[in-house]
């Protein structure tokens, strides 16, 4: 590992050395933070980010790839996960010192100058790439923190998720974040993040695994080849479309600077998944030999250094300026391309709303490709087993990823940044009809028919129950707390200071839609989804539920159109759009909206809940002539019911007549 570290590093120092990057003494007269600080900020860069790639792999391996026979992490599972606290720290003194780093660039003053306590919270505090680097360093070390006290494989995942979770911040800063399509340049770089790290990652946990445990080696390959390919395509497509947005056109691949460092990370990546065909063709099919072992590491050593070039030639390329003439960069400033980082529509029509002005989100789109792809390689999986899938549950699911798609990337999703009640009609589309067709799709017990199963270890399909069974989803899943969840956020949300904070950036809008798209989905499932959840309440019960929650939501759009005060009204004022200059009467538009489009989905709900429960009716009783029929054919009473409980009767009536 020690010298993929030195490789990212030479690769990260000859392609700036190369390249525009170089870092070079500012002009007499002019402040300049020194060669320390211009060289220390790419270095410290790359170290961490070779540590955090390795925390992930380390974790990779406690909570997927090592075998394991039951759910506490012990052995190998223990071990790997203990040592993701090592890279961890790494990984949180790199940060560190891309903190202290950052603030002497920023302010064009050597490092001993800067190491100011005043200085550094102010930094923290009031520049996004302090605040970022703060927010990754403490997760970070929450991850360190939690890979030393966890006991099971649920809670690998969770400090797994947490460190993927930790990548990210960076990513909201630098060229994405100040790209006139920083929305889609964001998401892109994002996914190109988490996928390289769980690929580059995976790998080099795999190269430890094939020289220190034989035993998990044939089962951890395998595991990761899905995985491999899965990121593979995500790194692909997320790079092609970063580079698109940067790039003005083609040949400034070739005549740019920084087109030809995007040239050698692509020249890396195909290297890369050459690499994996090869294993999926030579390694692979002979696990079993241990000359194969020894030829998988040989090779999967090379492979690792060639990814740990890619992370420092992307270091490189972070800090390469894209080209993009300063006229154009100050031409796109206007405020209302600071605020929403596009300029304002036009006024709304149905072309408008429909493709007019459509905006693609990467970040939505990655999300509907990857639950399309995983359901329908699970339909696959089913037909080649000779196994029989539903047809409406599939056209189910991909209705709600289709309407999800088209709320999310349509001319609705640029309007819902601009006015209210687009704002509503969209979110109310993603928390109370898109579920619906989700969860009627019924993902779990597609997964749970289509993951093969483990004879002697766990595997997916033992993992995926067992997430369903932890204390986290039976806590969740409770119809109180879903409920709470469901009705409770929209109070939370626009009835608090939430509302005006989220609203003012795209991630903050990214944000409210994931929690009523899951919220949704929560709900929905845990009162008439066909999926097995471990607190389903009787069939009675469910409809009490969703009598009482029809008029709690009711009662929030009701409010809304009652409410005399514009909700986040500077954001909205500070867009001077010249149509629907009425805030207030476009708040309670939406309002109206969010009580129309929310109690029909809910109406719709309880019908199919009625029909489950007259089918489960149906099912109990033809169950219960089985048992009758059964009994009378064997001469036996014990399958008349009512026998037994007229026997009951007489039983009790008895007792009360003996104690008279």
């Amino acid at each position: 590992m020690i010298s993929g570290a030195l490789v990212a590093v030479l690769a990260m120092v000859v392609v700036l050395w190369t390249g525009d990057g170089r870092p070079v003494a500012s002009p007499e007269g002019i402040p300049d933070p020194g060669m320390f600080t211009s060289w220390g900020l790419p270095l410290s860069r790359t170290l961490s980010d070779c540590a955090a790639v390795l925390t992930v792999g380390f974790l990779l391996l406690g909570a997927v790839l090592v075998p394991a026979r039951d759910s506490e992490l012990s052995g190998a599972r223990l071990m790997w996960t203990r040592a993701a606290r090592w890279s961890a720290l790494v990984w949180v003194v790199g940060v560190i010192a891309q903190f202290i780093f950052t603030i002497s660039n920023v302010l064009a003053e050597p490092v001993l100058k800067i190491l100011d306590p005043t200085t550094a919270l102010s930094f923290a505090r009031d520049y996004d790439p302090g605040r970022s680097l703060v927010l990754q360093a403490v997760l970070a070390a929450v991850v360190g923190l939690s890979a030393y006290f966890i006991r099971t494989t649920v809670g690998a995942i969770e400090v797994g998720l947490i460190a993927i979770v930790a990548l990210l911040p960076p990513s909201l800063t630098g060229h994405a974040g100040a790209s006139s399509e920083h929305a889609l340049a964001v998401s892109s770089i994002m996914i190109h993040i988490v996928a390289l790290s769980l690929w580059c990652g995976g790998l080099w946990a795999l190269v430890l695994i094939g020289i220190t445990d034989r035993r998990s080696y044939p089962v951890a390959v395998p595991r990761f080849s899905g995985l491999a390919l899965w990121c593979a395509v995500a790194v692909a497509g997320s790079g092609v479309v970063s580079a698109w947005i940067r790039l003005t056109s083609p040949t400034e691949l070739l005549t740019t600077s920084y087109g030809r460092i995007v040239l050698l990370k692509v020249a890396l990546i195909i290297v890369i998944g050459l690499f994996g065909i090869w294993h999926r063709r030579r390694t692979v099919p002979n696990l079993g030999h241990e000359s194969t072992r020894i030829e998988f590491v040989r090779v999967a050593g090379v492979e690792v250094l060639v990814m740990a070039a890619t992370i420092g030639v992307a270091v490189a390329l972070s800090r390469t300026p894209p080209p993009v003439s300063p006229t154009v960069l100050l031409a796109d400033l206007t405020p209302t391309r600071v605020l929403l980082g596009f300029d304002l529509p036009p006024a709304p029509d149905f072309a408008n709303l429909m493709w007019g002005q459509a905006r693609l989100d990467g970040f939505w789109l990655m999300v509907v490709i990857l639950l399309g792809a995983l359901y329908l390689t699970g339909v696959q999986r089913l037909r080649a087993s000779g196994d029989i899938w539903p047809p409406l549950r599939t056209v189910s699911w991909f209705a709600g990823l289709a309407l999800l798609a088209f709320v999310t990337n349509s001319g609705l999703a640029t309007y819902a940044h601009v006015m209210f009640s687009v704002h509503m009609a969209v979110h109310m589309v993603e928390s109370m009809i898109v579920p619906i067709f989700l969860v009627l799709g019924a993902p779990i017990t597609l997964a749970l028919r289509a993951l093969p199963r483990e004879s002697d270890e766990r595997g997916a399909r033992e993992l995926l129950l067992r997430v369903l069974h932890s204390r986290v989803i039976r806590f969740l899943s409770h119809p109180v707390v879903a409920s709470v969840i469901f009705v409770g956020g929209f109070y939370a949300l626009y009835f608090t200071s939430l509302f005006p904070w989220l609203i003012s950036s795209h991630w903050g809008h990214v944000g409210m839609g994931v929690h009523f798209l899951l919220a949704g989905a929560l709900f929905f499932w845990v009162l008439g989804g066909i999926d097995p959840g471990p607190n389903r309440p009787p069939h009675l019960a469910r409809m009490v539920i969703m009598l009482v929650v029809m008029p709690l939501h009711a009662f929030f759009n009701v409010a809304l159109m009652m409410t005399s005060v514009v909700l986040a009204e500077s954001f909205y004022s500070s867009l001077q759009r010249p149509y629907a200059t009425d805030l207030l009467a476009d708040q309670h538009l939406g309002g109206g909206l969010g009580w129309a489009m929310g109690e029909v989905p809910m109406l719709i709900m309880m019908i199919v809940m009625f029909v489950h429960w007259m089918r489960a009716d149906e099912r109990e009783a033809r169950r219960s002539d089985r048992r009758q029929d059964r009994a009378a054919a064997s001469g036996s009473a014990v399958g008349d019911e009512l026998a037994e409980y007229n026997a009951y009767l007489a039983r009790l009536a008895a007792h009360d007549q003996k104690n008279k």
